[in-house]
C-alpha cells in the first residue's frame, strides 16, 4: 500500500514538473524594438519589369557563326531572370525607370563571366550587386558560340524595361 502511494506521489510530481517546464518557453522578454504595433508605413516602392525584347547577340565576323545560347532556350533563360530579379531586388533601395541593356560575356566553355547594365543610374552600384546575386542563381552554362565549329568568346544583350512605382498606404 505504501509503494502504490508512493508511486501516485511520484507521477503527481512528474505532471507538475512536465506542466511547469511546459510555459517556461512561452515567457519571452520582448524589447521595444520587436514592437512593431506603432510603426506606421508611409509609402511603398515597387520596381517592376518586363523581359518582352527578344535577346539580341553581337555579330560573330566569321563564316558559319553560331551564336550562344542558353541551355534550355531564351525563354527558360528568360523566365529564370525574372524569377531571380523578382526575388533579389530591393526595390527600397534604388530608383530605376527606363529600358536598360543587360550585356553578357559568355566565354568559350559557355561560362557567363561578367555582365554590364547600361545606363548607370544614381546607387547603380547596389543596383548592379543585386543583379550580380540573380546572374549568380542562373547557374547553368551557356552553349558557346563557334565559328566554324571552334567556340568563341561572345556577347549577348538583353534589354529590360524597368519601372519604379511610389504609392502611399
Amino acid at each position: 500500500m505504501l509503494i502504490l502511494i508512493k508511486i501516485q506521489n511520484m507521477k503527481n510530481i512528474f505532471l507538475l514538473l512536465i506542466f511547469a517546464f511546459g510555459f517556461t518557453s512561452a515567457q519571452n522578454l520582448i524589447e521595444d524594438s520587436e514592437i512593431s504595433e506603432n510603426v506606421k508605413e508611409f509609402g511603398r516602392i515597387s520596381v517592376s519589369f518586363d523581359l518582352n525584347n527578344a535577346a539580341e547577340f553581337y555579330r560573330l565576323k566569321c563564316e558559319n557563326p553560331i551564336y550562344a545560347q542558353f541551355s534550355g532556350g531564351e525563354n527558360v533563360f528568360k523566365e529564370s531572370l525574372f524569377k531571380n530579379m523578382k526575388s533579389y531586388l530591393d526595390s527600397g533601395v534604388y530608383s530605376v525607370n527606363g529600358i536598360f541593356e543587360l550585356i553578357m560575356f559568355v566565354d568559350k566553355e559557355g561560362k557567363l563571366q561578367n555582365f554590364i547594365l547600361k545606363p548607370e543610374v544614381p546607387n547603380s552600384n547596389l543596383l548592379y550587386r543585386d543583379l550580380e546575386l540573380v546572374m549568380k542563381k542562373i547557374y547553368p552554362t551557356w552553349i558557346p558560340a563557334s565559328c566554324s565549329g571552334v567556340p568563341v568568346d561572345s556577347k549577348i544583350r538583353q534589354k529590360i524595361n524597368f519601372r519604379t512605382d511610389n504609392f502611399d498606404i
